[in-house]
């Protein structure tokens, strides 16, 4: 529903006048961003920075060395001076912003590109992990001079590419220094079940919250998103048989005293880090990181596949999150986790019922199963919401 038809509404329910309405919709076009523009800006700049890099990685032989350098530098210093120009202006204009963003974009692409060409003229060898470390270190002070939604989504990516490299590359690393093969296992486990927490305390530097809101925003969203995500998929645990040997089960044991003292940590300071979030949130939050300990934990224990337990533990999971959203006040992400356990529910009966799936009885069961569920949510929606306090219209908190 547009602005307009919004301040309409509210000038008929004698909820504002017409002066106010003039002024709010003076200010949200003032404010707003042409939303194409900046996805199609950003994407291009993206598709261009793409170009170059395989420009570079074509190995243009023909081309002299020096000729090759040079046009990098004098690239490299016409994007500098531009973006340098276009801050000094101090214009506030959405067309400004909007080419400020898209400038330090196409210079944090730009200087991969440059060191991958300069690394490839001169054959200084390396590995790709201490590129793109060198690379995200580096750009960091360009990146913290946008302020939009897709560089933020490009430096988390990116960001998030660099550890998972650095992590293979921190294996060979450790090896010469733990010689217990157990061990090595636990701290490699560890630098990855526990990334989304380093990333989290990442996102709440005082400094990055205060000044780059969008940045830390997007960094702590995704991180929450892909402890949500590590804990639906293990239940898939449940559908192997797990056996190991004596130094396995060490590992095993190792590895969850280490991630439950952190993840008990972190529920402890969820408080302290999002401390302009309501108690709520605080308590969707540590709920949703102990039910994820939790599920991980107990899947890691038999020796025989059981996706029965897999498919109700999954089940009960999403029941935790669409609880979690109602506290978080997220009428959408509530709906989308009560449509994944309808979608859910009638999968099961492909999982359990294979044989009765030939007659159809467990489809018609699961349809049926289904669409009960379905008619209890539009039934107690409303009240739900009633009792949380929300409303179809109730606004998602927007840093979890």
């Amino acid at each position: 529903m547009g602005l307009s038809k919004k301040l309409g509404e509210w000038q008929e329910a004698k909820l504002i006048d017409s002066a106010t309405a003039d002024k709010i919709s003076d200010f949200e076009a003032l404010k707003s961003k042409p939303i194409a523009l900046w996805a199609f800006g950003g994407l291009g700049a993206f598709a261009i920075i793409l170009g170059l890099v395989s420009v570079v990685a074509s190995n243009w032989m023909q081309t002299p060395d020096w000729v090759k350098l040079a046009a990098d530098l004098v690239l490299c210093l016409a994007i500098a001076l531009t973006l340098y120009r276009v801050i000094s202006k101090e214009d506030t204009s959405a067309r400004s912003q909007w080419l400020r963003e898209i400038l330090v974009i196409f210079y944090y692409g730009f200087t991969l590109a440059s060191m991958a060409l300069i690394g490839q003229t001169y054959q200084l060898g390396g590995s790709i992990a201490k590129l793109l470390l060198v690379w995200t270190l580096l750009t960091i002070p360009i990146v913290l001079l946008g302020r939009g939604k897709f560089l933020a989504v490009l430096w988390i990516v990116g960001i998030s590419t660099t550890y998972a490299f650095n992590i293979n590359a921190f294996e060979d690393i450790l090896r010469t220094f733990v010689s217990h093969r157990y061990l090595l296992d636990v701290l490699l486990g560890v630098l990855y079940v526990l990334s989304p927490f380093f990333f989290i305390l990442l996102s709440r530097i005082p400094w990055l919250v205060k000044h780059r809101p969008v940045m830390a925003g997007e960094l702590s969203r995704y991180s929450w998103l892909a402890i949500i995500i590590g804990g639906w998929f293990c239940h898939f645990l449940w559908y192997e048989s797990i056996n190991g040997s004596a130094n396995d089960i060490k590992s095993l044991q190792i590895f969850l005293a280490v991630t439950f003292f952190a993840t008990a940590a972190m529920t402890a300071f969820i408080p302290k880090l999002y401390a302009t979030r309501t108690k709520d949130t605080h308590l969707a939050m540590r709920v949703v990181l102990i039910a994820t300990f939790i599920i991980g934990a107990t899947a890691l224990w038999h020796d025989r596949s059981y996706p029965v337990i897999g498919a109700i533990i999954n089940i009960a999971y999403m029941i935790v999150l669409a609880w979690a959203a109602l506290k978080i006040h997220s009428i959408k992400l509530f709906n989308v986790m009560t449509a994944l356990i309808c979608i859910r529910l009638l999968f099961i009966y492909f999982e359990v019922f294979g044989s009765m799936l030939e007659t159809g009885i467990g489809l018609v069961v699961g349809g049926v199963i289904t669409l009960l569920v379905v008619w209890g949510w539009f039934k107690k929606a409303d009240s739900l919401a009633q009792y949380f306090g929300l409303s179809q219209t109730s606004k998602r908190e927007g840093d979890a």
